[in-house]
């Protein structure tokens, strides 16, 4: 089961178990943690620091009545819910950049603790992203909990999603990066500026959503690494030949320039980029 948000469509809320809309009256539930940002940021007790290079993952979160898990502040960004069947254990991940498959946070929420048996995956992506990946993605989850299409509802187009513990777990997504729930303990927002490194490590991981075999993806590869080697603007381009003129003008340069500052632990998994497949050259 699906919903879309939309200018028309500002809200929505439905229950976990059988995907129906209901009344919710989010201004009563209290959240306990919201996952605001896909940079750094402090969440106490529940983070798993870790997993920084792909955004902020949680640790299980236990949830009474009227409690829940908030992903907020979504743009390009995806978020992820990981629940048991009775909703009173909830992990959440802030994918950064787009949706992405974290295969550890996945490994550490199954060896922490044996007695939560994940059961239901609540899948939100934000306005800009996801659109090409988002669903392969969610079946990567879905296929690694075992969990069937049925118990794992998504949302597309939304800036914030909330996870809550009733009788049977309702979800609430907005179309607005905030949403008016009560705050406890961690959901008081506090930010953490990210180290150089950390910022480098995470520039990295965003330039992996272009790596593929199409152009017009390695023409946005080169582009992003442009932006951050401090090359000339490279212009766009909608027609093949234009664009192979483009990558070939500026890749080897940018490339050559973005080697220099990637960070040394990801080096070589840069240089397997498919676009290093069509010009080997530029590897040297």
């Amino acid at each position: 089961m699906s919903f879309g948000l939309s200018q028309q469509r500002s809200s929505v809320a439905f229950d976990m178990t059988t995907g129906a809309e209901v009344s919710f009256d989010v201004e009563n539930a209290s959240c306990i943690l919201d996952i605001h940002s896909n940079i750094s940021m402090n969440m106490a007790e529940f983070g798993l620091p870790e997993f920084l290079t792909h955004g902020n993952f949680s640790k299980w979160v236990s949830l009474d009545a009227n409690e829940g898990v908030a992903v907020t502040g979504l743009t390009s960004c995806g978020a992820v819910f990981i629940a048991n069947k009775d909703f009173s254990r909830v992990a959440a991940g802030h994918m950064s950049g787009d949706a992405r498959f974290v295969k550890d946070w996945c490994n550490k929420l199954s060896n922490s603790n044996s007695n939560v048996q994940p059961h239901f995956i609540l899948w939100g992506t934000g306005p800009t992203g996801s659109r090409k990946t988002g669903g392969k993605v969610l079946m990567e989850y879905m296929r690694y909990f075992g969990i069937s299409p049925s118990r794992a509802p998504a949302v597309a187009s939304c800036g914030a999603i909330f996870l809550v513990r009733s009788q049977r777990g309702v979800a609430y997504a907005s179309n607005t990066i905030a949403i008016p729930f009560k705050r406890r303990g961690q959901a008081v927002r506090e930010f953490k500026m990210p180290t150089q490194e950390e910022s480098a490590v995470r520039d990295y991981f965003n330039l992996e959503t272009f790596n593929s075999q199409s152009l017009p993806d390695q023409l946005m590869l080169i582009q992003a690494i442009a932006r951050l080697v401090n090359h000339e603007n490279i212009p766009l381009a909608f027609d093949e030949e234009s664009q192979k003129k483009l990558i070939s003008l500026h890749g080897k340069v940018v490339t050559k320039a973005y080697l220099e500052l990637v960070p040394v632990l990801l080096k070589s998994r840069f240089l397997q980029f498919e676009i290093f497949k069509l010009y080997p050259d530029w590897k040297h």
